[in-house]
């Protein structure tokens, strides 16, 4: 039922619920006459009383009275639950167009894109890629390097925005897998999901006080740290993502930094000691702009996406 349809239904109403109660507004301004009867009761007594009588064109005004407001009761009702199924209907029908027209597109994708990508380098395309309902925006790699104990310790924290695409919930599983080499070691200082309003903490990992881990497993042992946890993302949304961890390596080191899953935008904040140089090798597909630089940190920019398995290898030695 169009919007015009249902306004003139309305303005229906309306006016017979305005001509019953005009009806009974006149109805209540008619005089009336008052009879006198007489009947004798149980005892033989004669017993006197009053009786109100209408004209016979009053009662069938006031029967047409109550008429008017059933009538005017029902076309609401009627009108009302009609353009509500009428509503749903059209939700229903939309809902089945567009999966019909995401449907088609698929399919029309995967037609094209056949014809000029390796059917096997295609289907990495698109499971990877293409079907993916999470995607992770504006991340954040912070390196924070410090002297100790004629040691390198590096304090890493990653954050981003983890995005879900769908129009429904999903469930994203994270696993944190970090593999220490020699008497070097990772250690977990933070891990932490909240949503996108900052009102609840979906995970939280607390290392010295276990009581307080939220959703999270922690396994270690032969040098291969696993912090797994899952983030049921909601649709259309997004959960804020956290985790630092610390290593200790030697004067002179290098190391990789990577994605399992598609990123879109990224900053590299980099700290460290004024007598030490840093820097990068980039494997992406785009890649990282230096947007400022001093004796003792450079910051580092990315625009656009960063696919799958890519990563950078860093650099920290003495000048």
């Amino acid at each position: 039922m169009g919007n015009k349809n249902f306004i003139g239904y309305l303005i229906l109403v309306v006016i017979i619920a305005v001509a019953a109660f005009s009806l009974d507004i006149f109805l209540s301004q008619v005089g009336v006459e008052l009879n006198s009867i007489s009947f004798l009761n149980s005892e033989g007594n004669i017993i006197k009383t009053l009786q109100i009588s209408y004209p016979l064109w009053h009662q069938f005004l006031s029967l047409l009275a109550n008429f008017l407001y059933g009538l005017s009761a029902a076309v609401f009702i009627t009108v009302f639950v009609a353009n509500k199924i009428q509503k749903d209907q059209q939700e229903k029908k939309e809902q089945e167009l567009e999966e019909l027209h995401n449907a088609i597109n698929i399919n029309v994708f995967d037609s094209l894109f056949k014809t000029i990508i390796p059917a096997d380098v295609f289907e990495v395309i698109k499971h990877e890629i293409i079907e993916n309902k999470i995607l992770r925006k504006n991340a954040k790699w912070i390196y924070d390097f410090s002297e100790v104990d004629d040691k390198i310790l590096c304090r890493m924290t990653n954050r981003y925005e983890i995005h879900n695409l769908s129009q429904e919930d999903v469930i994203d599983p994270i696993i944190l897998e970090l593999f220490s080499l020699g008497d070097s070691r990772y250690e977990v200082i933070e891990a932490e999901c909240i949503s996108s309003d900052k009102k609840e903490v979906i995970v939280k990992l607390d290392p010295n006080d276990k009581t307080n881990n939220k959703n999270v497993d922690i396994q270690d042992s032969d040098g291969r740290l696993v912090v797994e946890y899952s983030v049921k993302v909601p649709a259309k949304s997004y959960v804020e993502y956290k985790t630092v961890i610390e290593k200790t390596y030697d004067k002179k080191l290098n190391d990789t930094q990577g994605t399992k899953v598609p990123v879109i935008g990224a900053d590299l904040i980099v700290n460290y000691p004024a007598n030490y140089e840093f820097d990068i090798v980039s494997s992406m597909s785009n890649k990282f702009r230096l947007i400022t630089e001093s004796k003792n940190q450079k910051i580092y920019s990315l625009d656009g996406a960063i696919l799958p398995w890519q990563s950078f290898i860093y650099y920290l030695k003495p000048c």
